[in-house]
C-alpha cells in the first residue's frame, strides 16, 4: 500500500503532461465559426457581408454542420493534428438571395487540408484558398 500514492503521483503528472496541442480538438470542436472572408489564388478577397449565415460547427462525434446562406449541410471531418478534411457534404438546394457564396463556400470546405486555430481566429485552407473564420 505504501507505492500506492506514488503511483497515483506518476499517473497524475503524466497526465498534465500530456496536454493538449495549439491546434488541439479542443479549440476547433464545439464552436460555431462564422466564415469572415474567402482569398482564392488568383481573385480579389471576398469579405463576407453576412458571416452568421457561414457558419461551421465540428461536434465531437466527427460530424461537420455547415451553413452556407439560406441551405445547411452535414458530413464527417476527421482531424489528425494541424490536417483536416471534410466531406463530402450533403446540403439542402434552396436557391439563396445571395446566388455563388453558398456554392464557393461548400466546394472550399470539401478542398480543406489544414487547419489552425489561434486566438479566435480559425484558418482553413486548401492548394487554391484559404477560408478565415471567428468564433
Amino acid at each position: 500500500m505504501k507505492g500506492l500514492p506514488l503511483v497515483v503521483l506518476i499517473l497524475a503528472a503524466g497526465a498534465v503532461g500530456c496536454d493538449e496541442s495549439p491546434t488541439g480538438p479542443t479549440e476547433l470542436v464545439d464552436i460555431t465559426w462564422k466564415l469572415e472572408t474567402v482569398a482564392r489564388v488568383g481573385s480579389a478577397l471576398v469579405t463576407v457581408p453576412n458571416p452568421e449565415q457561414f457558419t461551421i460547427r465540428f461536434e465531437t462525434n466527427g460530424t461537420a454542420s455547415v451553413r452556407a446562406d439560406c441551405n445547411s449541410c452535414t458530413g464527417r471531418y476527421v482531424l489528425d493534428s494541424s490536417s483536416l478534411s471534410i466531406g463530402p457534404l450533403a446540403c439542402t438546394r434552396v436557391a439563396c438571395p445571395m446566388p455563388g457564396l453558398d456554392t464557393l463556400y461548400t466546394s472550399a470546405l470539401e478542398n480543406v487540408r489544414a487547419q489552425t486555430v489561434a486566438n479566435g481566429t480559425l484558418i482553413l485552407t486548401g492548394s487554391e484558398f484559404t477560408l478565415r473564420f471567428r468564433n
